[in-house]
């Protein structure tokens, strides 16, 4: 039988997740936020396979989000696909509970990948989060380059930068940033001039 993970239980284990990335945290925040660009819907997918009956598909969706959440040490996560995964490869009927108890450990997951992207983007000392037009053009001009340092610029300015662009456009800047598709996260900044020359 199955063990349900502890309600206390962290969804991820960051401190092991920074380990993996050898201390590098703007390398593990790119990481956890490029999971959360790709598998956000990922059990939502798996689940309509179970639907289907398409046992296969959903056996490899399985192992495909027990890697990637193995990848952030999100254990718990990892636990209950690992398990989805033996029981479909063994030949167990479709198993619409535990993939429900998926669907809520992936959203704890994400819930806390949210709180980790807000808190790298805590304004640094005697900074007011705001974000003038130089700095909007220092982003366009990392994208435009196809920079990955792009990346730890937005999760690090990210509160100023959702002042500027609001939510529906900061999600959309992020998940491009996160996929690495420069080209489509500079289509969602406004055309900027900065007032003050390039040095």
């Amino acid at each position: 039988m199955s063990v349900l993970p502890s309600p206390a239980e962290p969804a991820l284990d960051v401190a092991t997740g920074l380990e993996r990335m050898m201390g590098d945290r703007a390398m593990y925040l790119r990481v956890v936020a490029r999971f959360r660009a790709d598998y956000a819907g990922a059990v939502a997918h798996l689940r309509a396979a179970l639907a289907a009956a398409d046992l296969a598909l959903a056996q490899r969706l399985a192992h495909t989000i027990k890697g990637a959440a193995a990848m952030i040490e999100a254990r718990p996560l990892r636990a209950l696909a690992q398990e989805l995964e033996h029981g479909l490869r063994a030949g167990a009927p479709a198993d619409h509970a535990l993939a429900t108890r998926m669907d809520t450990e992936l959203a704890r997951v994400i819930a806390q990948v949210d709180a980790l992207l807000a808190s790298a983007a805590v304004p640094e000392a005697g900074g007011s989060g705001t974000l003038d037009d130089r700095e909007m053009a220092q982003l366009c001009t990392l994208l435009d380059l196809g920079d990955s340092g792009a990346q730890e610029f937005v999760a690090r300015k990210r509160v100023g930068l959702c002042a500027r662009l609001g939510e529906a456009r900061m999600a959309e800047l992020e998940q491009a940033v996160a996929a690495f598709d420069f080209e489509r996260a500079l289509a969602t900044l406004p055309a900027v001039h900065p007032s003050q020359p390039r040095s």
